[in-house]
């Protein structure tokens, strides 16, 4: 059966008219209609009304799914009927709401099968299945001026999929009816190339570990992870008497850890001492001959999750796996990747209460250039591509109302505790895909 296909274009598009109909000349695996889309003061509210039209059309003729395209979607030459076919099949097996034939922007992404990417959220609905369980939803929800159909739709569900390669862009007409940002001659193809680049790396991160994994995986016995000790230095500035005892109380009856309480190396610019801290870590880690150590910032805080045997496991894992750097919980991420059910490959985090650094990062440490700009995790995140996080998390920082690094966590006193509950729900929402989808996720 052909694809219910609709096409939004305004009256007085006819360029962009002109261009969908020849985008789907020839094309008899789609029953194509244009659709005259809802005129409205704000863009962004006349593209929902008119998407909106089409659902209910979908509602009315009991339509499985169907396609709504904007005028300005265009075929790449990733494009084929078949592997299209194979994508939707798909996309249906996993109960998806979503799929997507190309998108210029998205949060993070997982590869679920050779031919599709979950996505945590995304930018783009130039060419968009919208599946059946899904109509209610759209049709139910409140839109306003403060929305883009895009991000709405990312928030309304977890089951919202991409087509990788892309099969469609957008192209450039040199202005926006939508999206008033896009006016600029460029920034469409720049979007869609670099998200694009991202599902590419991600997509190779995956595989790459995969093959590692059935290379230097080794069996661990459990004797060795219940007497495993770690060093383990803790960064506190005398005069913080609070935070001293709050950190000692943290590592009591954990004899896993070797704790050594640092004196953090005062300045002014209070990042930069912090840096020069964690150089003077490093320092003595060679010289002690560490093969891997901790870090600790005096607010550091178990979690529940924490587990002496599980992280253990997780240390000589990625030791295992050539990791350099490995966080127990961090404030922030942008793409992660899993690779086992509690370790994710991160392209880039923060925060640096609790880490841990394998032996081929302390040279890099001690060589890379800083000023009194520098940032620890900034710094750190850029400098090392092979890098982790731990999954739960099992650390986060305690809020003493106060910081001697960062000044906006002094104006914002629950800045720390939301950035850490934000990321917390971000992984578990991964999670919960990867758990739903995992017969189809790749290895």
């Amino acid at each position: 059966m052909p694809i219910p296909t609709f096409v939004i274009n305004l009256l007085s598009r006819t360029d962009r008219k002109a261009h969908i109909i020849t985008e789907f000349a020839g094309r008899d695996e789609y029953d194509m209609s244009i659709v005259e889309a809802c005129i409205h003061e704000h863009g962004s509210i006349g593209l929902w009304e008119t998407m909106l039209k089409i659902v209910r059309h979908a509602v009315d003729n009991d339509l499985e799914y169907v396609l709504i395209c904007e005028d300005d979607h265009q075929f790449t030459e990733a494009y084929s009927y078949e592997g299209l076919s194979v994508a939707i099949e798909q996309a249906r097996a996993m109960k998806a709401d979503v799929l997507c034939g190309g998108i210029s922007w998205m949060q993070t992404g997982v590869a679920v099968t050779e031919e599709l990417f979950w996505v945590e959220k995304f930018t783009g609905t130039q060419f968009m299945f919208v599946f059946k369980q899904f109509y209610h939803s759209m049709l139910s929800v409140i839109f306003t001026v403060m929305d883009s159909a895009d991000y709405k739709i990312s928030s309304m569900t977890n089951r919202k999929f991409v087509v990788y390669p892309f099969m469609s862009i957008q192209k450039e007409f040199g202005y926006s009816d939508a999206t008033p940002q896009n006016i600029q001659i460029g920034r469409v193809d720049e979007l869609f190339e670099s998200t694009s680049q991202n599902f590419y790396t991600l997509n190779d991160v995956a595989r790459y570990f995969s093959g590692l994994r059935s290379q230097v995986a080794l069996p661990i016995a459990p004797y060795e992870l219940a007497t495993a000790t770690v060093s383990t230095f803790v960064i506190n500035l005398p005069e913080r008497e609070e935070r001293r005892a709050h950190i000692i109380e943290q590592f009591a009856g954990r004899p896993e850890f070797d704790v050594t309480i640092i004196d953090a190396i005062k300045h002014e610019v209070g990042a930069l001492g912090l840096w020069l801290s964690i150089r003077k870590i490093v320092e003595t880690a060679l010289a002690n001959d560490d093969d891997v150590i901790i870090i600790a910032e005096d607010d550091h805080e178990f979690t529940p999750a924490y587990s002496r045997y599980t992280f253990m496991r997780n240390i000589i894992e990625t030791a295992q796996l050539g990791i350099e750097y490995l966080s127990g919980g961090c404030s922030h991420f942008e793409h992660a990747v899993p690779v086992t059910s509690g370790l994710y490959w991160v392209s880039f985090f923060q925060a640096t209460q609790f880490i841990v650094l394998y032996r081929p990062a302390f040279q890099k440490i001690l060589d890379a250039p800083f000023d009194d700009s520098v940032v620890a995790d900034l710094q750190l995140s850029h400098m090392f591509a092979n890098k982790m996080i731990v999954y739960p998390a099992i650390s986060t920082q305690k809020n003493f109302g106060y910081s001697d690094v960062t000044s906006s966590h002094n104006q914002n006193k629950n800045l720390v505790f939301s950035m850490f509950q934000h990321t917390k729900m971000r992984l578990e929402r991964i999670n919960e895909m990867m758990t739903e989808q995992e017969a189809f996720c790749l290895p």
